[in-house]
């Protein structure tokens, strides 16, 4: 069944659904997060004078793509940031302004049909944001992190061996994640919000991306499946089991809470900064998602394709 779940989705009756499994995997969801991580994240909201500069720079960005992204949108795409930073620890505005545009702009091309659009113009706009608003070598750590996942997605979109890593294997595909979903990028776009050593050098070397892609993309894929069912696409976890079965994908949906799990006993031994950092986000992120229109319906206004 697995191979037969792998190829573009069907149309109509026969495109898989999470639906289903909604309210008792939010639950369920919810039930770990409260019990293994226990403080909610508490969200940064931006000021007026902010959300308008993080807005305008954000339209110039993808001013080249010829998108026309409406201030709804752009906000849908920012409350992950408000959500998933650790409040508690920032300490540097900019660096949150400009994970705030960098977030933005690369939800964009994510939503982008590659084909339609110059990717070589998008990539000077990114490292002008960069550079705006980063100091130094954190401007080039942004920039080539950035690079990296927006390249990484231009090139293998649809290849091959993008088929293959998101259809062997869980360990495969979380593999495959940690630069596909951008979490090595959410990671080294944001040490400079937080301006601490530890985070800093875990950020840079990739183990605090390693740690959280697993909680990331579970409760992404989860929420974000009948979308990427409906469009064909191929990078979901809960594509590795058959979904229509209850009993399988009760099964599998608690080998990925185990998944999460043991990911958050691990960050509980990092300092005490990073392991704020790294629950916050995983804990946001999930606040985020059950309350964004982005994963209230298959396709809306704000998760549509962007021509």
């Amino acid at each position: 069944m697995t191979a037969d779940l792998l190829g573009p989705a069907s149309a109509g009756l026969d495109t898989p659904s999470l639906l289903p499994y909604r309210e008792e995997c939010t639950r369920r969801f919810a039930e770990l997060f409260a019990r293994a991580i226990g403080h909610r994240p508490v969200p940064r909201r931006l000021a007026p004078d902010e959300l308008r500069e993080v807005i305008a720079a954000c339209n110039a960005a993808v001013a080249p793509l010829g998108a026309a992204v409406s201030d709804e949108r752009w906000i849908s795409y920012l409350e992950v940031v408000c959500c998933s930073q650790s409040t508690r620890h920032l300490r540097d505005m900019e660096a949150f302004k400009a994970v705030c545009v960098l977030n933005c702009v690369t939800f964009v091309w994510d939503d982008m049909d590659p084909a339609l659009h110059d990717f070589e113009l998008f990539l000077p706009r990114l490292r002008g944001i960069c550079q705006r608003y980063y100091d130094g070598e954190d401007a080039w750590f942004a920039y080539e992190a950035a690079r990296a996942f927006v390249t990484s997605d231009h090139m293998f979109r649809d290849s091959p061996l993008k088929a293959a890593l998101c259809g062997t294997s869980p360990e495969q595909y979380f593999r495959f994640r940690v630069t596909d979903v951008g979490v090595d990028f959410w990671m080294r776009m944001s040490y400079p919000v937080y301006r601490h050593r530890e985070f800093t050098e875990h950020a840079k070397t990739g183990l605090a991306a390693r740690m959280t892609t697993r909680g990331l993309a579970i409760v992404n894929d989860f929420y974000s499946f009948d979308r990427e069912a409906s469009l064909g696409q191929i990078t979901n976890c809960f594509r590795l089991c058959d979904v229509s079965d209850r009993a399988a994908f009760e099964e599998f949906f608690q080998d990925r809470l185990d998944d999460i799990s043991e990911d958050i006993r691990c960050i509980k031994a990092f300092d005490e900064v990073s392991r704020d950092i790294l629950l916050d986000l995983l804990y946001g992120n999930f606040i985020w998602t059950i309350g964004s229109e982005r994963y209230r319906t298959a396709v809306n206004h704000v998760n549509s394709r962007i021509r």
